[in-house]
């Protein structure tokens, strides 16, 4: 693997550097930039995902790719995707596969991201959201603050878990997929992390369905989450009446583009 980082930052496209190996930018017919480095498998790369003091490093990365709109210039790369693994070789085994995602996710939290869920979620953490995400179809965003036993990281795998976190605008999402076709429960796995970074804008046209209602997002985002206020209460209503044990103190993160702090 690379010892030098290779950086990429949300923003201005040319910071992404186009010189180095494996590194290109392809312009889709429908106006979309994509900017794309790749690594081979037998030497993957290291990339440091830049944002002041929230900035990580990610280890076995296969490839990343940059998403940029010509005809939205002010927001420049809105989001990035990353392909990391978690083995050196061929397999790895379940335990360093678990022990690997949750050594990124201590240095993401140790930076200062926080955990994200969706304001339509139940706040839970810890064991309670494993117990929940294993009885929800979809799945459900897990604490990356808790590392789980084997057998729970054996558990969760079958449903295709994720993490989410958020920092100063910037909304990121962690799956992980152990391959079913090549799991072996004493063999190891083959394991990817797939990891993609979106700046607010990016985030929030995702509330949407039609290119101009994204444009309007800054004006339409309020109302979209006022229908949906209901819906946390009465999931977590629901949830005490089983015995699940509520996180009280999770905040949702604000919006910086209507002014408001954390």
């Amino acid at each position: 693997m690379a010892d030098s980082p290779f950086t990429i930052t949300l923003g201005d496209p040319g910071n992404f550097d186009l010189r180095a190996a494996g590194a290109r930018m392809d312009r889709k017919p429908v106006g979309i930039h994509f900017y794309k480095r790749k690594w081979p498998l037998d030497a993957l790369g290291r990339v440091r995902y830049l944002q002041g003091a929230y900035s990580f490093d990610i280890p076995r990365v296969s490839g990343v790719m940059g998403t940029s709109d010509p005809e939205a210039p002010e927001e420049g790369i809105y989001s990035w995707n990353i392909r990391a693994f978690a083995m050196d070789g061929e397999r790895v085994p379940h335990a360093l596969a678990r022990d690997r995602l949750f050594a990124l996710f201590d240095d993401i939290l140790r930076a200062g991201w926080r955990r994200h869920l969706l304001p339509t979620e139940p706040r839970l953490r810890g064991l309670e959201a494993i117990r929940y995400s294993l009885s929800k179809p979809g799945g459900y965003a897990l604490d990356p603050a808790l590392v789980p036993s084997l057998d729970q990281w054996m558990q969760i795998n079958l449903h295709l878990p994720y993490w989410q976190f958020w920092a100063d605008g910037v909304y990121m999402t962690v799956r992980a997929i152990d391959e079913p076709a090549l799991r072996n429960s004493k063999g190891g796995g083959v394991y990817m992390f797939a990891i993609e970074l979106e700046n607010e804008a990016s985030y929030f046209w995702g509330y949407f369905r039609n290119v101009e209602d994204m444009k309007r997002w800054k004006e339409l985002i309020p109302a979209k989450l006022a229908s949906y206020r209901h819906l946390r209460p009465r999931a977590e209503a629901e949830l005490r009446s089983q015995g699940y044990e509520i996180d009280e103190t999770y905040r949702d993160p604000p919006i910086l583009a209507l002014g408001e702090t954390a």
